[in-house]
């Protein structure tokens, strides 16, 4: 029966295209407009049920419409079919390049290589579609995409394939260099000996970018250019082990004293990408190579040969701890910005003491470290705010929404900038407002760790003064306290609840006592900072 309903569908096919075509008025040379249609739903049914079809029954499929295709030559047709001919395209070159990974003689240099030149070339039809650019699916109704069914649908499936199987071959490429960064590494025991370009080399094999920011004494910038959603990039990411083979190897040089560097080498910078250096060791402390061969020793012997060399500046004024959340003071001859939380902390919705936090950890970076990884696994991630405070820090959180169940927010309207949003509301909140009572919550939370608790005074946190803290901020920890030590460490939080009772009124203080610290940061996603 499915045999009967597939042959009459591809008998009926040819008639219903040349309809359109009449409708359309259009003049093609060889019905190309039925070979590329039959090419897309035949790759396109391919891909979908792809592994529950033989690989004998998929090549045969791939090399039919590899020569279908090839007889499409009217450049005139495939201008005006731009966007389905390149997609059709990409689905041929992905479904080749899955049926090749399956195959275990691929995974040498070579066969990668092969494989990443096919991928490449789905990567490269798909983004030359420019479904986005075109508005494909926005230029009012197209019969012939109705009846293939090419819509945002199948854009969308293929657009995730594609992602999913390059960050499966990402991690191929990565590992069949990985050998190569290891033996670089120890081959790298002295200035004369560091090879940064030979790691470079090995990361354009696969299309790699390896950061030489480092050497280049620049600071690292997360930059993320504006492009569409469905554009995917062609390079590949270096995984964290490599990039921190790379890391090391370019302090080393650097540290050596054999080797020169400019009069007005930014020693803060090269610090900073120290400090980064051994933030990223932790992620990759389960690997066996990078815990025996970078191990604690060998990272502090790489600072204190940098610290020789490059000696810390000596010249900073001892720091006053104002209550203002910002101050300007002089330092090493010219302005520098300093941020500090209120001292004492203003009023909060509900505040705790936590002795002997920590003890195992004897730096102030590795205390940041810690609550990092828990902020980041409770998508805290880019939302945290550093202050200097008494002999420690302050961090404090992002403004966020949160309800009062314990439910989640919505990422995309989780944090805020302003508790007032600027007195902009969408028509959907004013209609909403109009019929029902809208109340919202919103939180800061505080952490402070230092050598003794903090203090709080009696006058409450206002909206205002929250986003003015904010504001006056770092967003890491700042370089000469990472390697401040305190024997005792001391956790002071306080929490910081603000209520809305319907949009655009001013949020006020919620003094209740209703939740307690522990309710906050179980509700957050953040009691395993103090468990």
């Amino acid at each position: 029966m499915k045999l009967f309903i597939y042959l009459l569908f591809f008998f009926m096919m040819p008639f219903s295209l040349n309809e359109v075509l009449a409708q359309g008025n259009l003049q093609t040379t060889n019905n190309d407009t039925i070979t590329l249609a039959q090419a897309y739903m035949n790759l396109y049914l391919t891909e979908t049920y792809f592994d529950t079809l033989s690989k004998e029954r998929i090549s045969k499929i791939l090399a039919f419409e590899e020569n279908e295709l090839s007889k499409i030559n009217d450049k005139s047709f495939i201008e005006k079919n731009h966007s389905l001919y390149q997609f059709t395209n990409s689905l041929y070159f992905l479904n080749r390049s899955k049926l090749l990974s399956q195959q275990r003689e691929v995974y040498n240099r070579s066969g990668l290589r092969r494989l990443k030149s096919i991928f490449d070339e789905s990567i490269q039809a798909y983004n030359s579609a420019k479904i986005d650019e075109y508005q494909t699916f926005a230029n009012g109704k197209n019969n012939l995409y109705e009846i293939i069914s090419f819509d945002q649908v199948s854009n969308y499936r293929l657009l995730f394939e594609i992602r999913k199987l390059k960050d499966q071959f990402n991690r191929l490429f990565n590992e069949d260099i990985y050998p190569d960064f290891k033996r670089i590494f120890k081959r790298s025991s002295s200035p004369e000996k560091t090879d940064i370009d030979s790691l470079t080399y090995f990361a354009r094999i696969y299309d790699m970018p390896l950061s030489t920011a480092i050497l280049r004494n620049k600071a690292e910038l997360d930059v993320f250019p504006f492009q569409s959603s469905t554009f995917i990039t062609p390079e590949y990411t270096i995984d964290s082990k490599l990039d921190l083979i790379s890391r090391y190897l370019q302090l080393k040089y650097l540290a050596s004293p054999k080797v020169q560097v400019p009069r007005n080498f930014n020693k803060t910078i090269l610090y900073e990408a120290y400090d980064d250096f051994l933030e990223l060791k932790l992620e990759t402390i389960g690997d066996q190579f990078i815990r025996e061969e970078l191990n604690p020793r060998v990272c502090a012997i790489l600072l204190d040969e940098i610290e020789r060399k490059f000696p810390r500046d000596k010249n900073v004024k001892e720091l006053v701890h104002p209550s203002a959340p910002g101050i300007m003071m002089e330092i090493s001859g010219g302005n520098y910005k300093q941020y500090f939380f209120p001292n004492p902390a203003p009023l909060a919705s509900a505040d705790s003491i936590i002795n002997q936090f920590k003890p195992s950890l004897n730096t102030l970076n590795q205390v940041d470290r810690s609550l990092m990884s828990v902020f980041t696994t409770a998508g805290y991630k880019n939302q945290v705010h550093y202050y200097y405070d008494m002999d420690g820090f302050a961090l404090t959180t992002s403004l966020e929404k949160f309800n009062l169940n314990g439910t989640a927010v919505s990422s995309s309207n989780r944090f805020i900038k302003n508790l007032g949003g600027n007195g902009k509301f969408s028509y959907y909140e004013i209609f909403k407002s109009m019929f029902f009572d809208v109340e919202s919550e919103y939180r800061m939370f505080a952490f402070i760790i230092a050598s003794q608790s903090a203090t709080m005074s009696n006058e409450a946190m206002t909206a205002g003064f929250a986003e003015e803290i904010l504001q006056n901020s770092y967003d890491r920890l700042p370089a000469e306290l990472r390697n401040v030590s305190l024997p005792t460490k001391v956790l002071s939080i306080f929490v910081y609840h603000f209520h809305q009772n319907d949009i655009g009124e001013v949020p006020e203080l919620d003094l209740s006592g209703k939740l307690s610290v522990q309710d906050h940061l179980k509700n957050a996603g953040l009691s395993k900072i103090i468990d």
